[in-house]
């Protein structure tokens, strides 16, 4: 089975030491990759070359703020969380950040666990989203049977994930015949 490449973030900060915070935190604490840029200006062009799941922002930057970031990300429509940093938070700023689409708000100092905790949050919705859009896709197959099929195989691919490859416990998890698991995996197993 291919292994899916790592979730990805982009930080935002005109500060270069809170960047390479961000970094070491992310880097160190959790399976995802992160890229940084302490020039907002140039994150527009960065999201047309590249696809993230996250961006950090912080809120005051010059040339752009972290709230007019977030309006040009949402009305993008290219399906990247958001979460807003400050050391400038106030209710205003907070719930404007959250009606205009930010996943999370949080105000510096923060603790390391608060960064990684809102991280966490994300991906999980981020894969809980792409799971449901796999299971509304397999809704659409006709007929019944091709639907049937996606859904076997999908079933399978996670079994495989969930044993880390063992087709034993694949099959006795299944129980599906090896023949079976071996089609429904693309005969790669």
């Amino acid at each position: 089975m291919k292994s899916e490449k790592p979730m990805k973030i982009l930080a935002v900060d005109n500060e270069i030491h809170m960047l390479k915070l961000l970094e070491r935190i992310i880097s160190e604490k959790t399976p995802y990759d992160i890229e940084t840029t302490n020039n907002v200006l140039e994150v527009p062009e960065m999201i047309k070359e590249s696809k993230y799941d996250l961006i950090i922002s912080d809120l005051k930057m010059p040339g752009m703020d972290g709230l007019e970031l977030l309006q040009y990300v949402v009305e993008r429509g290219g399906g990247e969380e958001f979460i807003i940093i400050t050391a400038f938070g106030s209710f205003d700023t907070s719930n404007n950040a959250m009606e205009g689409g930010a996943f999370d708000y949080i105000t510096k100092p923060f603790r390391k666990e608060q960064i990684i905790a809102a991280v966490n949050r994300v991906m999980k919705f981020k894969t809980a989203q792409k799971e449901l859009d796999e299971m509304l896709e397999i809704f659409k197959s006709r007929p019944f049977e091709s639907a049937q099929v996606e859904f076997e195989s999908q079933y399978i691919k996670r079994l495989f994930d969930e044993c880390g490859g063992e087709i034993e416990m694949v099959i006795k998890l299944s129980g599906l015949a090896r023949e079976r698991v071996e089609e429904l995996n693309g005969g790669a197993r």
